[in-house]
């Protein structure tokens, strides 16, 4: 299987956890490299969808312009209390042809399920959201490092 192939499998343990805490913590950490040469992390709310993390970006943010110029990125959730429940997907990222509002079209009850609290706490509606974080990032992955 080559690297392009790489899905997580819910039949193996390992995959399994990082499938789960994939769908439902809220915070993952997308990584790119900086113009600098140096790694760039942030926090992003995303969606585990169709075997892929989607998360939305404001089109200009440092995130978006080192995806643009070096796909590869690294997607990781926080490691637990402990220290001991790493997950980090190694993959690329590409950009949808579908804006935050079309995907919302298509996975807003999902989203909304996991953001509605966060959004409330912000005071944003989800025009606001969709508005300001119009570009959508799909991150494919091609290797799980996970313990």
């Amino acid at each position: 299987m080559s690297d392009a192939d790489f899905r997580l499998d819910p039949a193996d343990d390992v995959h399994a956890r990082a499938l789960q805490r994939l769908r439902t913590e809220e915070i993952g950490w997308l990584g790119s490299t900086g113009r600098n040469g140096y790694p760039h992390a942030v926090p992003v709310w995303f969606l585990w969808h169709d075997d892929a993390v989607l998360t939305f970006s404001q089109p200009h943010a440092a995130k978006a312009k080192n995806l643009r110029a070096d796909p590869r990125a690294m997607f990781h959730l926080e490691s637990g209390e402990h220290g001991d429940h790493l997950q980090v997907l190694q993959g690329v990222a590409e950009f949808s042809d579908l804006d935050a509002a079309q995907w919302m079209e298509r996975i807003g009850d999902e989203y909304l399920a996991k953001y509605q609290a966060g959004l409330d706490r912000l005071g944003w509606t989800v025009q606001r959201l969709t508005d300001d974080y119009s570009l959508a990032i799909i991150v494919r992955p091609r290797r799980l490092i996970a313990w």
